[in-house]
């Protein structure tokens, strides 16, 4: 357990906690419970779970506290080759993001999934998925989605916060999207700020790289005055790309927040959106 980002919430930490001891022996230090300022302590202390963690030998995946802010920080302290040659699996959302970026450059698979602090919130049908999606499914699983944009693609799939993801454009940390089914969520953000972020992406060549698009729950972002949703937005920004798209995918800043696992085959076909184990 680490905690890359913000600080955290210690009784609904504890809540996933209990659900996850159940099932797992959890290994963390004092310094999980730090606190600087906005951050779950100094960056030099972030960091430090965070190697800590892919360096020991007897963790076999790397689960995160809490999302919040801060993982961007850290990316410049570790070297893709390191996450290959350890080959954990990483396991958060929202700021975890620009971790998932990370695994996707070191080609290794995370997975987009409700965090400890989190957890306790989600349904059992989710918990038992988390479950599933980090031991192995035994084989691919389907969802039901709203096509907005009609078509079929294949591709590898990765995403998560689009916040996130468009702090990375300009920097040495962009995730490989080239042929990607590329699933993007996120919270807070008025229709007026996705369409600000969505262009950057589409002026920084990234979106043309895509296969296709899966867009999930953008929480917290109801219409202004001017009526302008975040659908309108999506489809004016993606719609025009040639690619198919679906919305409504059940997963980002919600409490039932599906797991997905970045770098599986992913399909997208007749509204159904099918992530291979």
């Amino acid at each position: 357990m680490v905690a890359p980002s913000g600080a955290f919430n210690r009784e609904r930490f504890d809540e996933g906690m209990a659900i996850l001891l159940t099932r797992y022996d959890i290994v963390y230090g004092e310094a999980l419970f730090e606190k600087s300022g906005y951050f779950a302590g100094s960056d030099a202390s972030r960091a430090e779970q965070l190697r800590a963690a892919i360096e020991n030998p007897e963790v076999d995946a790397i689960l995160c506290a809490r999302g919040g802010y801060g993982a961007t920080r850290l990316l410049p302290e570790f070297d893709p080759a390191d996450i290959a040659a350890a080959n954990k699996t990483l396991v958060g959302f929202s700021d975890i993001t620009a971790l998932h970026g990370l695994w996707a450059r070191a080609g290794v698979r995370s997975i987009h999934a409700p965090m400890v602090a989190s957890l306790a919130k989600a349904s059992e049908h989710v918990i038992a998925e988390w479950f599933r999606t980090l031991e192995g499914r035994d084989g691919p699983e389907s969802w039901k989605a709203e096509t907005m944009v009609a078509g079929s693609a294949e591709g590898r799939l990765f995403g998560g916060n689009l916040a996130v993801l468009a702090s990375l454009v300009g920097t040495p940390y962009a995730p490989p999207l080239e042929g990607c089914v590329l699933f993007l969520e996120d919270v807070g953000e008025r229709p007026y700020r996705v369409d600000r972020v969505l262009t950057s992406l589409r002026q920084a060549g990234w979106l043309q790289r895509c296969a296709g698009f899966v867009i999930g729950a953008f929480t917290e972002g109801d219409p202004g005055p001017d009526g302008v949703s975040i659908d309108d937005v999506i489809r004016d920004r993606l719609g025009d790309i040639g690619v198919p798209v679906v919305t409504g995918f059940p997963a980002g800043h919600i409490d039932d927040n599906e797991p997905l696992t970045f770098g599986a085959l992913a399909h997208i076909g007749d509204g159904t959106v099918t992530i291979d184990a």
